[in-house]
């Protein structure tokens, strides 16, 4: 087809199923959010998301280390499609490295923003103060669900290149 290489179309076909997929998800918690109000947050789903994150922060990292000690060395000797492989797989890496920063501080200050709405609507019942969660509103879902599907996005995007380059189709 077009002269292009059979591998070289599952290849990208693969690629933008995985970039999408994040999305998918995205939408299906959105969805949930709004149709069942399950837009609480509680300092254990805070934590264990920015654990989730972090792990994203610390795999990209050492990807992009290891990547670019290894390109360093053999730089004159790279095909042109390693070349352009590592370089989408690097700059989607680090996308995903500063994007998960993102969600960590967006789910922090979603959590605190939830948790003081929920502790003021208590005190104005006079109700037992517990605090400990909070209903995110939907501009706070929103800020961190969105850097979530590109962060995923990114993250799966750059692996499934630096797997490119090692099998170089």
């Amino acid at each position: 087809m077009w002269g292009i290489p059979a591998w070289t179309i599952v290849f990208y076909s693969f690629v933008t199923l995985l970039a999408i997929t994040p999305l998918a998800l995205v939408r299906h918690y959105w969805h949930e959010a709004q149709k069942y109000d399950w837009q609480w947050i509680s300092d254990d789903s805070r934590n264990m998301y920015v654990d989730g994150a972090k792990t994203l922060i610390t795999a990209s990292g050492i990807a992009v280390a290891l990547l670019a000690s290894s390109t360093v060395a053999s730089a004159r000797t790279v095909s042109p499609l390693v070349a352009f492989s590592a370089k989408v797989a690097v700059i989607s890496l680090i996308s995903c490295v500063c994007l998960s920063f993102t969600v960590i501080l967006g789910l922090l200050r979603g959590f605190e923003r939830a948790q003081s709405r929920e502790l003021e609507k208590q005190r104005k019942e006079r109700k037992d103060l517990t605090p400990g969660e909070g209903r995110l509103n939907s501009a706070e879902l929103l800020f961190i669900l969105v850097p979530v599907c590109i962060c995923l996005s990114s993250f799966l995007v750059g692996f499934a290149f630096l797997g490119r380059i090692v099998c170089h189709f």
